[in-house]
């Protein structure tokens, strides 16, 4: 009888082991699982974070870029700007004085164009200029002698050019005789000056017999001024070829200028 009351004891003991081990087993089980959960979520929401920061760097640069970037350039625009209004608010004073100054000036040329033209072509009537002109003859003469040279057909009204040079340029002031002989000339495209300025280049080749012929074109070219106005060219010349050792000699005399106008 203990015998038996013994092995049901021990029974109990084995089958109260047995269900323990399986608690432990389903707790070890239920807490690997909660572990692989709580890792899997982990991952997850660190890869959200990282989504999060990319999309936020992402927006960062698209506002640098489209928004900083132009506010920064517009404020550098405005900067400059104001800085240029400043400056030409300090020079506005000093601007009106010379504009005042040049309007006079231009009306005692105009008042006094006659003898102006008269001292320049044949040196009389040079004490009837105001002094404040004597200094001043080359700007006086520039400023008589441009006109306005377009033409509603072309860029420049050719006409009055070759005009020019056939019956004041190549002819003597005093006896009016030719001084020298067009071969050829070329016109080229006209190219702005100064705002409304302009120039055209020309090249001419020309027969002078001797070299007082020469120096009489040039004369008529830079010292002189035509007494119809219609038909007045200011001239600048940049280059002549012309052989000083065989000055007695007829020779062919490649001449670079400029005529310049202006526009309306």
């Amino acid at each position: 009888m203990q015998e038996q009351a013994a092995q049901q004891n021990n029974q109990i003991i084995d089958r109260l082991l047995g269900e323990q081990q399986q608690k432990k087993s389903a707790h070890i089980d239920v807490f690997a699982e909660d572990s692989q959960v709580l890792i899997t979520t982990s991952r997850v929401v660190s890869i959200r974070y990282r989504i999060y920061f990319i999309v936020l760097l992402l927006v960062l640069v698209i506002f640098g870029n489209n928004i900083l970037l132009s506010a920064w350039d517009d404020y550098q625009s405005t900067k400059t700007e104001v800085s240029d209004i400043d400056f030409k608010i300090s020079t506005f004073e000093t601007k009106k004085l010379q504009s005042v100054a040049d309007q006079k000036l231009i009306q005692k040329i105009e008042d006094q164009q006659a003898n102006i033209i008269s001292c320049l072509n044949t040196r009389t009537n040079c004490s009837e200029i105001d002094p404040a002109l004597r200094t001043n003859f080359s700007f006086a003469r520039s400023y008589i002698q441009l006109n306005n040279l377009t033409d509603p057909k072309m860029f420049v009204n050719e006409k009055i050019l070759i005009a020019n040079i056939n019956e004041y340029l190549l002819r003597d002031p005093a006896t009016k005789t030719k001084n020298g002989l067009i071969n050829k000339i070329a016109i080229g495209e006209p190219k702005e000056f100064f705002w409304n300025l302009f120039y055209v280049p020309l090249k001419l080749n020309i027969t002078f017999d001797t070299k007082d012929a020469l120096l009489s074109f040039i004369d008529n070219v830079e010292k002189r001024v035509l007494a119809d106005p219609e038909y007045r060219v200011l001239y600048k010349i940049d280059k002549v070829n012309y052989d000083i050792a065989n000055y007695t000699t007829q020779q062919q005399v490649d001449i670079d200028l400029n005529a310049y106008y202006y526009t309306d």
